[in-house]
């Protein structure tokens, strides 16, 4: 079965497709339409990610759940000063190379946002 790595870079210029990512994430998980999801985020998606509210806050709290939200790039966590915020949220912060050519090498399929 595919395993899929969802690279989201989208932020506030593009949050239709950040927004896509969660719901595309949540709907493989729950229907079981894949052997495994993988968020990766990075740049400006990591603002909205660490400011996230209302419906958009509940997705991500759903995923994290779901074991589906992987990480976020610690370095633009820390340039933003968000890290607190996505480390309070239970979101790993690690260096966006490394886990991104780790999961490659698990497998996973890019497809990013």
């Amino acid at each position: 079965m595919t395993k899929i790595l969802y690279v989201v870079m989208s932020g506030s210029e593009a949050e239709q497709k950040f927004d896509m990512a969660l719901l595309s994430a949540m709907r493989m998980t729950e229907n079981k339409m894949v052997e495994k999801v993988k968020l990766l985020f990075f740049g400006p998606s990591e603002i909205l990610l660490a400011h996230a509210t209302g419906e958009r806050a509940e997705k991500i709290k759903k995923l994290i759940g779901y074991g589906v939200v992987d990480s976020a790039c610690i370095m633009i966590a820390q340039n933003n000063k968000i890290d607190v915020e996505l480390k309070t949220q239970g979101i790993m912060l690690e260096g966006y190379s490394s886990r991104l050519v780790a999961l490659l090498a698990e497998g996973y399929t890019p497809v990013t946002f």
